[in-house]
């Protein structure tokens, strides 16, 4: 404010509690009501989150923290285009589970026949196993040299340790 001052800028500052302070406005809340309404709190339940389960995406399997095996539901695509892998629990499975109440939203689902056990969701980033060459290294340590016993291989001498062998 004393920079727009000194410099003799015009300047319109919002006031977003104006009507807070100005007597006009006091009861205004209880003619009207609040702008704004709390909304109720939700019936969610803390439970036990999908960061628990034990999920490989190579093999497309998904264990849950009790330690079975959870039935691999299908894979679709979410709405920000990604693959998503969607589990869920068998039904005798979360029925007989110690971890029930604090792994299902609703635990009595899992009591009646119609019911269902825990489902999960897991976005798929990369299906291939990992490869373990995906490093790199500075070419001021490497030595490139051609093998004379193949002409179609080459070898990166990274350091004395590590050799990588390229093929044409």
């Amino acid at each position: 404010m004393q920079y727009l001052h000194n410099n003799k800028i015009d300047a319109y500052i919002p006031d977003n509690q104006f009507r807070s302070r100005d007597p006009k406005f006091f009861d205004q809340k209880e003619k009207y009501g609040k702008r704004h309404q709390e909304k109720p709190k939700s019936a969610r339940r803390n439970v036990i989150p999908a960061t628990e389960f034990k999920f490989d995406p190579t093999a497309m399997t998904c264990y849950c923290p009790a330690g079975e095996k959870l039935s691999f539901r299908g894979e679709r695509l979410s709405e920000s285009g990604q693959s998503k892998a969607f589990f869920e629990g068998r039904l005798l499975q979360c029925r007989y589970c110690n971890l029930k109440h604090e792994c299902m939203e609703n635990p009595e689902a899992a009591n009646h026949r119609k019911g269902a056990g825990r489902q999960v969701s897991f976005t798929i980033n990369d299906k291939r196993k990992p490869t373990y060459t995906n490093w790199y290294a500075s070419p001021e340590r490497a030595s490139i040299r051609d093998d004379a016993s193949n002409p179609e291989r080459t070898v990166i001498m990274v350091s004395t340790f590590i050799a990588i062998e390229c093929r044409q």
